[in-house]
């Protein structure tokens, strides 16, 4: 076995029911994949076991979904790539927002490369019927999705350094169109990195659901993180360029009475982006998907 990734697979099942006529709906949400030659075709069967045992209206990537851009030039990782793409379109409408991992890549210091990226992703999401969301909407019959993307601002503090920005999030949160918005459709926000701030919630709080990756479930045992769960304690010891024990690493809360906020611990363990005296300890999490049911109260 990979001592990178996980051997086991872990389907996070969350209910919201909302008080106003609305079609039921079910989504599946993944991402993190952080595809790489560490990565092997097994991270597949896993997609496709979560999603044959729960037939989802429509999918959602939460970005990173390969380790670094350099990934976009390896016919490696392209194939495997692809393969998880086309996986889900085939199975229910897919969607993605990207992470920083897809642009940028993981070194010290960081290399931009958007225009490279971009047109990669374009590509890959023409080719496998994908849609791209950068600062964009989606809508099916039953959901509205408006994809955020978290551009250079938010993850690089400047040339040498990642850091995390939420001041920067909010200013662009202040500034998206919320006009399509509307109670007859479930209405979801989708972005890479959970700037769950109080202010930039207020923005939120508009959307019925919000969703997030990049945790990697706050680096917690196997073991710990189901204890943790039964206890309902949803932080971590350790995550990637946030503070320690960050709180909402994974599962699903509540933001204020009607927002369910939702953060997708991912597909692999943390790797290189936390302390190597907590990476071992990721690499025994389970890889997980979750999936959301949606229901209102029927007319």
């Amino acid at each position: 076995m990979n001592l990178h990734e996980p051997n086991t697979i872990k389907v996070r099942l969350h209910k919201v029911n909302f008080d106003r006529a609305l079609a039921p709906v079910k989504v599946l949400v993944t991402g993190d994949w952080h595809v790489s030659p560490i990565v092997s075709e097994r991270q597949r069967d896993f997609l496709k076991q979560a999603i044959e045992n729960t037939s989802p209206d429509v999918i959602i990537l939460q970005g990173d979904l390969v380790d670094s851009p350099i990934e976009l030039k390896r016919d490696t990782s392209l194939k495997k790539l692809y393969s998880n793409l086309r996986l889900c379109a085939k199975a229910a409408p897919t969607v993605m927002v990207l992470g920083s991992h897809d642009y940028i890549t993981p070194t010290k210091p960081p290399k931009v490369m958007k225009e490279f990226s971009l047109l990669h992703w374009e590509k890959l999401c023409e080719k496998t019927g994908i849609k791209l969301l950068l600062d964009e909407w989606y809508e099916t019959d039953k959901i509205r999705i408006f994809g955020s993307f978290q551009d250079v601002p938010c993850v690089i503090a400047n040339k040498k350094k990642w850091h995390e920005n939420p001041g920067v999030f909010l200013e662009q949160v202040k500034n998206y169109d919320y006009s399509r918005i509307e109670p007859s459709k479930v209405n979801w926000f989708a972005a890479h990195s959970p700037y769950l701030t109080k202010a930039s919630m207020e923005y939120l709080r508009q959307f019925d659901i919000m969703s997030f990756g990049h945790t990697h479930g706050g680096i917690v045992p196997k073991g710990l993180d189901e204890l943790m769960e039964k206890l309902h304690l949803h932080f971590g010891i350790v995550s990637p360029n946030m503070a320690p024990f960050p709180r909402h690493t994974r599962t699903a809360f509540r933001v204020g009475k009607s927002t369910l906020a939702l953060v997708n611990p991912g597909m692999v363990g943390a790797q290189f982006c936390a302390p190597k005296i907590t990476q071992a300890m990721n690499f025994i999490k389970a890889a997980e998907v979750s999936v959301v049911e949606v229901n209102g109260n029927e007319e």
